[in-house]
């Protein structure tokens, strides 16, 4: 079964990798340039949607398909998580009032069938038939379970989550052809929702930020008071949402009793991921009971929680075990009790595995050919270089992805550009200080770098372009003579890095060849005022001779003389 319940806005993702890095089990997909959640392997922890900076990942929302069936005339139900109270702050009475407003047909607590999941693992319990018990409202556990530990399946308790037990009590009570939401702190459920063989009584879970914003959109306040409101049977249940809530609910007698099962509570995704591994590895671990939350403090710490930042401690002291006023008017579900089977699958994700060699290829191409070379920073999200490449084999990754690699690379040809040039590259610190020379800088200004470093190379005393340069935001360009080379000088500030560099450029070869073409058209210039002396010379004897002047001829000899000179300047 694969539900899209996490979605991203492409424009958004910034390729920090940070999805990644906080994703327990890697369910990220790197393409494009973009990082999206991977249905098929997502437990929908929803880390991925909290820790994004960017918030380019946003939850489906399915308020506005309730909000149709409601419009369509459709009888529409809600079932409300024990922990409504610690993410809205008001009494029940005042949520109920504020849903019917919306249009829901009637509202109750899912505490109720809470305690019907309970029974039916107290019922576990006496039977003693399982070498270990796996109880949880956590639809994340159920699929961390399905997706990545075939072997513990056996050990989830068949038991229907209280949602899918009070959705199926509330068909019983008001009729097969309602519709039920439920409206919770997790994106989990949203897929629970969707998979048949959860149970499939509930069309659509909404979270409680989801409904929030529908109330907002439709002007509805949380201040009136429900005088039909609806309570529950056994206050008890509606300690689901806390950590060891489950294991409070059921009756503390069963494990006391001779080779009873032992109590043990997780919740975080590490420490499941932790225990999982060590029943894995460990058949003999046996007698266990275990409650499992893949959030921190359980559902009061559920994503939706999390995101509009309640503090999951604060929120263990909303929920009550005492009666409260509205259980005085029990709701018709919980006088009933029907049988709550759950069916659980096999759904890992199936992947061919790298060999060793498809490891090295891979680590190979982005210059890693040793265990030294494989730093395991965690930079693009994964633990090491070798899980990195098995992401890469399976597509889930792009080979690009390694920073240390990539920034080396760019000081690598950095370095080559700046060793290799032939002109002099300096660095100076907004004192003046010498910070970097390259070798042909060492070469042209006949200094060493390691005695030069922060000193103020002579060939720059009384340099004014340096604030010229700093003051206009402009390069200043000059030449310059060091011994027998001639030079251009560029100095430029660079205000971002509070430094200047100074680029020398060889131009003695220039300056050799412009002096040449001088000297060139100097000798041509002279050559013609002596064509132009003798032939004034040879006019003036054939004129003297023919009788005629020589004024055309000087003038045409003395134009020829003045365009030389021209082309010269």
């Amino acid at each position: 079964m694969s539900i899209t319940v996490i979605e991203l806005n492409k424009g958004d993702c910034q390729n920090c990798y940070k999805c990644i890095r906080e994703c327990p089990i890697k369910a990220i997909e790197f393409k494009n340039s973009r990082a999206s959640v991977l249905p098929d392997e997502c437990i929908l922890c929803g880390n991925c949607v909290q820790t994004c900076p960017q918030n380019a990942k946003y939850i489906k929302s399915d308020s506005y398909k309730i909000e149709q069936m409601i419009e369509e005339g459709k009888t529409v139900y809600a079932t409300i998580a024990p922990s409504f109270a610690a993410y809205f702050g008001v009494s029940f009475s005042k949520l109920s009032k504020a849903l019917k407003k919306l249009g829901f047909a009637g509202v109750e607590e899912t505490a109720i069938g809470a305690y019907e999941t309970s029974k039916a693992y107290s019922g576990l319990i006496r039977d003693h038939q399982m070498n270990n018990i796996i109880v949880t409202a956590c639809s994340s556990v159920v699929m961390l379970v399905e997706k990545y530990y075939k072997d513990l399946i056996k050990c989830l308790a068949p038991v229907a989550s209280p949602m899918m037990a009070h959705a199926k009590l509330m068909k019983e009570a008001y009729g097969d052809n309602i519709h039920i939401a439920f409206i919770g702190p997790c994106l989990a459920k949203k897929a629970e929702a969707q998979d048949e063989l959860a149970g499939g009584y509930v069309d659509y879970a909404l979270t409680f930020s989801g409904v929030e914003e529908w109330m907002l959109r439709k002007g509805i306040s949380l201040e009136e008071d429900d005088d039909q409101v609806l309570g529950v049977a056994n206050p008890i249940s509606r300690l689901y949402p806390k950590p060891i809530g489950i294991l409070d609910t059921i009756d503390q007698e069963l494990f006391k009793q001779e080779n009873a099962y032992r109590r043990v509570s997780v919740d975080g995704v590490d420490d499941c991921i932790q225990l999982f591994d060590a029943m894995v590895k460990d058949p003999s671990m046996t007698g266990l009971f275990i409650e499992a939350n893949i959030c921190k403090g359980a559902c009061l710490n559920g994503p939706v929680m999390r995101m509009h930042h309640k503090d999951s401690f604060m929120s263990q002291f909303e929920l009550s075990t005492k009666p409260l006023d509205h259980d005085t008017n029990v709701a018709p579900t919980a006088k009933l009790s029907v049988p709550q089977p759950r069916i659980f699958a096999n759904r890992s994700p199936h992947q061919v595995q790298p060999t060793e060699e498809d490891i090295k290829h891979i680590l190979a191409q982005i210059g890693k050919y040793s265990k030294e070379d494989e730093l395991n920073c965690g930079s693009c999200g994964y633990s090491s270089c070798r899980e990195k490449a098995a992401a890469v084999f399976h597509g889930k990754a792009d080979i690009h992805m390694c920073l240390p690699y990539f920034r080396q690379q760019a000081e690598s040809m950095s370095s080559t550009v700046i060793e290799y040039s032939p002109n002099a590259i300096l660095v100076f610190d907004d004192d003046q200080r010498l910070l970097d020379l390259n070798p042909t800088g060492e070469k042209m200004l006949k200094i060493k770098k390691s005695e030069s470093i922060g000193e103020f190379p002579p060939l720059f005393y009384g340099e004014n372009d340096f604030d010229e340069a700093k003051s206009d935001g402009e390069v200043k360009t000059k030449k310059v003579q060091i011994d027998d080379i001639y030079a251009e000088q560029s100095i430029l500030y660079v205000k971002k890095h509070h430094m200047f560099l100074a680029f020398i450029k060889d131009i003695t070869e220039e300056e050799k060849r412009k002096k040449e073409l001088s000297d060139l058209r100097d000798h041509t210039v002279l050559t013609a005022q002596k064509v132009i002396e003798k032939q004034m010379t040879v006019a003036q004897e054939i004129a003297s001779l023919l009788g005629e002047t020589t004024a055309e001829t000087k003038v045409a000899l003395t134009k020829l003389k003045k365009s030389m000179e021209q082309a010269e300047e």
